[in-house]
């Protein structure tokens, strides 16, 4: 009986290892869960037990396995620590294609890197990425996470781009009396709940979860694939107790985190009445304000969360001038109440394409901060970490978002500007003096504005001469230039730059006594749009936007037109394109025009196909070739 008991014994023990091993195994996943995936969540168990207002601990055990070098992303770790989150103990086991053990990392092999230029203490972030060169293989990550502060409940990203999920569960325990709140987005599964009075328990289970194709140019990827946001009603961080069922009890808890530090001496405040005293109106006078900003301070980065929310007092940044987002925030508003104009900070989430938060479901999904100055006809926002920004002008970065006010009485989602094509622009005007073995002088002039000027400022004005060759041929389009020499105004707008350039070879290709030209000496539109085929994600462009450009060849001695392009008149529902050309037979000169506009930065999946075949168009036009012979 005892040997009967023991082969038993030995045969459970036996399968569950078998079962165990399996899932490092890369030929026993279901083919199912192949399609379209780079990577497979083969097991996942998370727990987030909150203890109390202030204290929680977050568990990670998972398995990945990564079929190719597409999925290598999940080969890398990376987690974020400071004075209210530790990382605890970190195993890292990698197998190969079988689910033989290869190489174990620990903690100490970690690499470590701090936040915000040593300004934050214990603002760090610990990473490692695992080198392999032979796929599949599988990775097993265990780590813990200890919380002495809560502000964000961490969100259960169910799966990520190209990613198929076998077995996922995720728990969530939090005093009854704390409770709470959960949405789920791109995604119908819904907890399982409990409750015995003193702990309330929701677990969400995946299995067998498909991967879904990623499209390009779409939502940040966290925003498009299923996740559930759970938010805490009650939190508690650096001592600060704040309550956040409701965006007008958060934006209390924010404001008095800044209570006290708008703390100007009364000699910074008497400067700054001076500063504006000629100015006529208060509009005028937040001009000057914010272009003494732009002049004096500099932007560092210690990001939302890492550091704390609370902002570095106004005298600090007034004598040391420089600041995170929050702090040169606090510090223009308090530089603008110097001068007797009221301001809010808005806090945000940034990057241009993120969904606005959800109005229905306060949660701290922010990531940046921004200045509000209502004033009695409309609102003037202001980006306080950038020197080159125009004033009162957002760009893709915040714009068309809803952000929270901080005022008196609470939070106040509000939704800031959104762009219209009239704020980028991008004009452009050559002239080409073309000789007759087909190389050329070029001489062009930029003028710019909105995002088009923060380009030209960050990439021609402030780099060396092979990065900035670089940014004109492979991000604007223009032809390699053998010289060039390049100037610019830093103008409020527009900036203008202006270009000498010598290029050997001005014709796209020569036959006999023909040359081909192309119809402009940079390509008014470069790349082309993702595929359509089955798009579901609405297309993302940086922002909306106006193109022109002016070309003009002056033909080598002896040359005349043989034919010129057809005029071009092309329309869409979101946006245009024009294009003409003339030949000025006295002055042997020929005139090429055209005109690019985009209207609207966002398009619906359903008008996506629209669009690509549109700039597809747009790409086509430039194949076609002005042709000049020689007599």
């Amino acid at each position: 009986m005892k040997t009967i008991c023991t082969t038993i014994i030995f045969l459970l023990l036996l399968i569950s290892s078998f079962a165990q091993n399996k899932i490092y195994d890369a030929s026993t996943i279901p083919e199912e869960l192949k399609k379209n995936a780079y990577s497979v969540v083969r097991e996942e168990r998370i727990a987030f037990e909150v203890k109390s207002v202030e204290k929680a601990t977050y568990k990670v055990h998972r398995v990945v396995t990564i079929l190719n070098e597409n999925g290598k992303d999940e080969l890398e770790f990376h987690e974020f620590a400071d004075q209210f989150i530790s990382l605890e103990a970190v195993s890292i086991q990698l197998y190969d294609g079988k689910g033989i053990a290869q190489k174990k990392y620990k903690k100490s092999d970690l690499s470590m890197q701090t936040n915000g230029e040593g300004l934050v203490p214990d603002g760090k972030v610990y990473f490692i990425k695992i080198p392999v060169s032979i796929f599949p293989v599988t990775m097993q990550v265990d780590y813990e996470l200890k919380f002495n502060g809560l502000l964000n409940y961490p969100r259960y990203q169910v799966q990520m781009p190209e990613q198929s999920v076998e077995n996922s569960v995720y728990t969530a325990s939090v005093p009854a009396d704390l409770d709470l709140r959960y949405k789920a987005k791109n995604t119908a599964i819904a907890p399982v709940t409990t409750d015995d009075g003193k702990v309330k328990t929701y677990t969400w289970t995946i299995k067998n979860l498909s991967a879904l194709e990623y499209e390009a140019g779409s939502v940040s990827y966290e925003s498009r694939y299923p996740h559930i946001l759970i938010s805490p009603n009650k939190f508690e961080l650096d001592g600060y107790q704040g309550d956040m069922s409701t965006w007008e009890n958060f934006g209390k808890w924010y404001g008095s985190l800044a209570k006290n530090t708008d703390n100007l001496t009364g000699e910074r405040k008497f400067f700054f009445q001076e500063l504006v005293k000629n100015a006529t109106n208060e509009r005028e006078k937040i001009s000057i304000i914010y272009k003494y900003l732009q002049s004096n301070c500099r932007y560092v980065l210690i990001a939302l969360g890492i550091g704390g929310f609370k902002p570095f007092e106004a005298d600090f940044v007034d004598k040391k001038k420089y600041g995170d987002c929050k702090a040169l925030s606090n510090y223009t508003q308090a530089c603008l109440s110097a001068v007797g104009i009221k301001s809010y900070q808005a806090l945000i989430n940034a990057t241009y394409n993120k969904e606005p938060v959800d109005p229905n479901f306060p949660n701290n999904e922010f990531n940046h901060v921004i200045l509000c100055v209502p004033l009695q006809k409309d609102s003037i926002w202001l980006e306080c970490t950038s020197n080159i920004s125009e004033f009162g002008v957002l760009g893709n970065f915040t714009e068309n978002r809803n952000a929270l006010l901080i005022t008196e009485n609470g939070g106040k989602l509000v939704a800031t500007p959104k762009s219209q094509a009239s704020d980028n622009m991008f004009i452009s005007s050559s002239t080409i003096d073309m000789e007759m073995e087909g190389s050329g002088k070029v001489n062009v002039t930029l003028n710019t504005t909105g995002e088009y000027k923060d380009d030209l400022l960050n990439y021609i004005g402030n780099q060396k001469s092979d990065d900035q060759k670089n940014f004109l041929v492979n991000y604007i389009g223009y032809m390699l230039p053998d010289e060039f020499a390049i100037n610019y105004d830093k103008a409020d707008n527009p900036a203008t730059a202006t270009m000498a350039m010598s290029i050997s070879k001005i014709p796209e290709f020569t036959a006999g006594k023909k040359m081909f030209l192309n119809p402009r000496i940079y390509k008014i539109w470069n790349s082309s749009l993702p595929k359509a085929e089955n798009r579901t994600q609405d297309f993302y462009f940086q922002h909306p936007f106006i193109k022109t450009d002016t070309t003009m060849y002056k033909l080598p001695e002896g040359f005349v037109i043989e034919t010129l392009p057809k005029p071009k008149n092309i329309a869409f529902e979101y946006g245009s394109f024009t294009s003409s050309y003339e030949y000025d037979e006295s002055k042997k000169t020929i005139r090429s025009v055209a005109s690019l506009v985009l209207n609207q930065y966002k398009i619906p999946a359903a008008k996506y196909l629209a669009t690509k075949n549109f700039f597809n168009d747009v790409l086509g036009e430039y194949t076609e070739k002005i042709v000049i012979k020689k007599l």
